[in-house]
């Protein structure tokens, strides 16, 4: 489990968001689709190499479930939420850990 901050420096002084925050943001925005669940944050990295990020993501889907779909879902809901939020292009890479 690995999560980076970003630090922007702006004309007014320095904005942070911290590791602890982007994960909390990837998470709500993983979760917000439907049959989706993070067992744990052990499976969440989130890294800034300060011109982008990359999120790697274990998730739980439900039996039943187009996985591809799903999977799809989660990569737009998290890069949009988390590049929205930063202004940084976001890559995320899910992995199904649990269908249950």
């Amino acid at each position: 489990m690995s999560h980076q901050g970003l630090v922007v420096a702006g004309p007014l002084g320095r904005i942070e968001l911290t590791g602890p925050a982007l994960a909390s943001l990837v998470t709500r925005s993983a979760e917000a689709v439907d049959g989706v669940h993070l067992r744990s944050r052990r499976r969440l990295n989130v890294v800034v190499d300060g011109s982008a990020i990359r999120v790697e993501i274990g998730v739980e889907a439900a039996v039943g479930t187009q996985l591809s779909d799903v999977g799809e879902s989660v990569q737009h809901s998290v890069a949009s939420a988390v590049t929205a939020t930063t202004g940084l292009p976001t890559q995320v890479d899910v992995t199904f850990e649990v269908i249950a």
